[in-house]
């Protein structure tokens, strides 16, 4: 990895709302850690079981995105830790990951998001059911935009 790429992925981090990047590439691993600043606000963060996304989601223009309807038996919203390209397949002729009314376990790949050409594999949180998938193959996001919506493990 050149250092030109690593400025790069630095800038994703610095301008996204997630707080870690993991990444190996070629046998060179890199980790970015983003700080919260004196006086800034903290990321909201999924909660791991149960529970539903307490910020707004916001939309491309900065207002708030519409509620995504949720049960009384906390479903969990997945939003996207970063803007990019969200892909349902780990390849094009694969098939996806997941799909609505599919089983998953805590940290099962769910979806890829390409930032800068890099992807980035997407992982449950928490086990559950895939009770919606709120955006489309090759769909351009932005951070805090909701992916999926996920019910309890007995949920169906």
């Amino acid at each position: 990895m050149d250092l030109p790429k690593i400025e790069q992925l630095v800038d994703l981090v610095a301008r996204s709302s997630i707080a870690e990047l993991d990444l190996t590439q070629d046998g060179t691993r890199i980790r970015i850690l983003k700080r919260a600043s004196a006086g800034a606000a903290p990321v909201p963060r999924q909660p791991a079981s149960g529970g539903s996304v307490e910020a707004p989601l916001l939309d491309r223009q900065g207002s708030p995105a519409p509620e995504v309807p949720t049960s009384a038996t906390a479903d969990i919203v997945v939003p996207a830790p970063m803007h990019g390209v969200f892909y349902r397949a780990a390849a094009p002729d694969e098939p996806p990951l997941v799909d609505v009314g599919a089983r998953i376990e805590a940290g099962q790949k769910i979806c890829i998001i390409e930032a800068m050409k890099t992807f980035i594999d997407i992982a449950a949180e928490a086990p559950g059911v895939v009770l919606a998938i709120l955006a489309e193959d090759g769909d351009e996001i932005e951070a805090g935009q909701a992916l999926f919506r996920i019910g309890p493990a007995g949920s169906s």
